[in-house]
């Protein structure tokens, strides 16, 4: 096939998509390391505070997007501590992290890969996609 440069070339059709998800840390505690973190009894995290620290709360957003504009993707985990009974203020986050928004026309997964160390960023799968515009 004829082409205007030497340069490799590929050509992707798909439609926009986002998925987003929200997770209670907590409500599986065990699975995501935090059981021993919430006891209230004894301290945790002596190297950011020399006040004992428990988990209180913990959750994660995430949410990946493709569209014209390319792909995006981001995660943030918010945990708030109890120190003594009293529930210290979580920090806001203090960065803004670009989103992704992909909607395909039948189910798929999808990966976002570091290039360089080939690291998994990003990966998901949507079983049930919209349509173009919805």
């Amino acid at each position: 096939m004829g082409a205007h440069s030497p340069e490799p070339r590929l050509d992707i059709e798909t439609v926009a998509f986002e998925v987003r998800a929200q997770h209670d840390l907590l409500r599986d505690a065990r699975l995501f390391a935090l059981e021993t973190a919430t006891v209230r009894d004894r301290g945790h995290f002596p190297g950011i505070s020399r006040v004992p620290l428990a988990i209180d709360s913990a959750g994660q957003s995430a949410l990946a997007r493709f569209n014209a504009e390319g792909f995006e993707a981001a995660a943030v985990t918010e945990l708030a501590v109890a120190v003594a009974g009293i529930e210290a203020e979580p920090k806001r986050p203090k960065y803004r992290a670009r989103r992704a928004e992909v909607r395909f026309d039948r189910p798929f997964g999808f990966l976002a890969v570091h290039r360089t160390s080939r690291l998994v960023l990003a990966a998901g799968w949507v079983a049930e996609p919209g349509t173009v515009g919805a």
